[in-house]
């Protein structure tokens, strides 16, 4: 693994690190706040005892006093411009305590009206054991040149390939996966989220099949633009084919227009994708939450702040995201609804494009002399009708799945 270079002003501050990482439990839960520059206001004692930081020395201190060299900027940057946009993020962060050495954590960050602040937990998920290795490969990318804002584009479209059609997807999977992995490595109850992350994964998947469709339509387009340029080749006895040809492209692109309208950023199948996802991550952040204003009772160690207050403040944001959360999950019941309407729809157009591949083949019949090539592209119409269907029908099925569980108690 390539480190990225500190800079000399760092240098001098931090001594070299010791073997090994910092001891802490899955039991064990972080505090801190900052305010809107990231200067820490507060902190708990398992920050301080684990950073190895006296209060004096993180009171007033950045937040990046704890930042580890082997943090890819990808990260950070991904993470700012999500919390100036006001939203909760969560993230794996390696931080560097004060003899040098390292500790783990999966970090929910939360935007408060004067600053931030931030619950973490010790991960051990398989999810923490990739994100590990991704952050390797952003690290030795950057040593080459990268931009943290390159950077945070390649770590989406790393996620996108692992199956996480969103930072969101993957935030709340991971979250997710570590609640579970600390509830058993603590020997606690499992979450009982297990309708939550369905829903979840059922969303995601109603992404990857809709994306499945718009790529067999786009090669519908093409077989159908064949089909036109052989109908064209047989003169006066082609024309038939070619009207065959132009309403099977027509109505094939009006389909991938369609998909490409309903997947945009904007658009309303976008908002299921993020309220399934939301909700899963707001329900296991405010378990945390919740967790950590209680700690509150018995820990003095808030800084310069008064534990009652931040005890409160705590308590009011769990409050806040416990009802957010539920929110999310009506309206990605009531958008698999919306979806589900249009996806009947969709059916409708898709038996439209059988009555005319049929005709096709009627025609191609009725001609009786051919090349091989008309049956050749009847055939591919065939395969590609089948594809279709079955991802209608599974697209489908997702979507009553993700309007069940989002409705479930």
């Amino acid at each position: 693994m390539t480190l990225i270079a500190a800079k000399s002003s760092d240098a001098a501050a931090v001594p070299p690190a010791r073997e090994g990482e910092v001891p802490f439990g899955f039991d064990e839960i972080f505090f801190s706040r900052t305010d809107g520059r990231g200067i820490i206001r507060a902190g708990n004692s398992v920050f301080r005892r684990v950073s190895g930081y006296d209060p004096a020395q993180l009171i007033g201190a950045p937040h990046r006093i704890v930042r580890h060299p082997v943090m890819p900027k990808a990260v950070f940057q991904l993470l700012w411009d999500r919390l100036k946009d006001g939203r909760a993020t969560g993230a794996y962060v390696c931080n560097r305590a004060s003899d040098g050495r390292a500790y783990w954590v999966f970090a929910i960050v939360v935007p408060i009206p004067d600053g931030y602040l931030s619950v973490r937990i010790k991960p051990g998920s398989e999810s923490f054991a990739q994100a590990r290795l991704l952050y390797a490969d952003l690290l030795d990318a950057e040593a080459r040149g990268l931009s943290p804002s390159e950077g945070a584009a390649e770590l989406r479209r790393r996620l996108a390939k692992a199956g996480f059609p969103s930072y969101e997807s993957f935030q709340a999977q991971a979250l997710a996966a570590e609640a579970a992995h600390r509830a058993g490595s603590i020997g606690r109850p499992q979450p009982d989220h297990a309708p939550a992350i369905r829903a979840a994964l059922a969303a995601d998947g109603i992404e990857s099949e809709l994306g499945s469709m718009r790529r067999i339509f786009r090669e519908a387009v093409r077989i159908a633009l064949n089909l036109r340029i052989h109908a064209s080749q047989l003169g006066h006895l082609g024309r038939a084919l070619s009207a065959i040809a132009d309403n099977y492209a027509l109505l094939c692109n009006t389909m991938a227009v369609w998909i490409d309208h309903r997947m945009a950023e904007t658009a309303d199948f976008n908002d299921l994708v993020r309220s399934a996802s939301a909700s899963l991550f707001l329900m296991n952040a405010t378990a945390l939450l919740d967790e950590m204003s209680d700690t509150f009772a018995g820990d003095r160690e808030t800084g310069l702040g008064d534990p009652e207050a931040e005890r409160a403040q705590l308590a009011g944001v769990a409050a806040d995201y416990r009802a957010r959360a539920g929110a999310c999950r009506m309206r990605a019941a009531g958008d698999a609804v919306t979806l589900e309407s249009h996806l009947v729809e969709m059916r409708h157009h898709v038996t439209g494009l059988d009555a005319i591949r049929m005709l096709c083949r009627v025609e191609s019949n009725r001609q009786g002399r051919t090349d091989g090539t008309l049956d050749q592209i009847v055939n591919q119409l065939d395969r590609f009708q089948q594809e279709l269907a079955l991802c209608l029908s599974r697209t489908m099925s997702l979507g009553r799945e993700v309007r069940i569980l989002a409705t479930a108690p």
